[in-house]
């Protein structure tokens, strides 16, 4: 029995670059996993009010590209729409330029539609008149729900 060294030194050589390439393929592979993980895995942002009236969250976007969990801070009156000038501007087809008003009266808030094309909805209802809100209210403009949280104390 004769071994050529030469032929069993190249078939050796070819099995160990074979496994590396397939250690290199899962080790790319467990990495990517690591990173989808850590991504997913990262503490959601807690909203934090900016605003001594407090704030709407997004809970459901729609098409409007907003991030759920968005927070807008209010002001004693707040506009919403697709307007410039409104102080919620949401990228909704299905809102009006001024599609919704919410103001503070005294220690109560008030929904009113401004007569939109699509409607105002609180809690599932179409606001017809002015309308109380209290918290932990959804409202809904558009496609876009947001979730009405007012200062503590207020």
């Amino acid at each position: 029995m004769f071994f050529d060294i030469a032929s069993v030194s190249i078939g050796i050589i070819l099995l160990l670059l074979r496994v590396a390439v397939v250690f290199l393929l899962y080790f790319f592979l467990w990495q990517v996993v690591q990173v989808i993980r850590r991504d997913l895995a990262r503490p959601p942002v807690l909203p934090t009010v900016s605003s001594p009236y407090g704030q709407l969250v997004v809970t459901i976007s729609g098409q409007s590209g907003v991030a759920v969990g968005k927070v807008f801070p209010l002001n004693a009156e707040t506009l919403i729409g697709r307007s410039p000038h409104c102080d919620i501007v949401l990228n909704d087809s299905f809102l009006s330029g001024e599609h919704a008003r919410l103001k503070r009266r005294g220690d109560v808030w008030i929904l009113e539609d401004l007569n939109s094309t699509n409607g105002t909805f609180l809690n599932g209802f179409e606001v017809t008149g002015p309308a109380e809100v209290h918290p932990g209210d959804a409202i809904r403009v558009g496609r876009v729900e947001l979730r009405f949280e007012p200062a503590i104390g207020t």
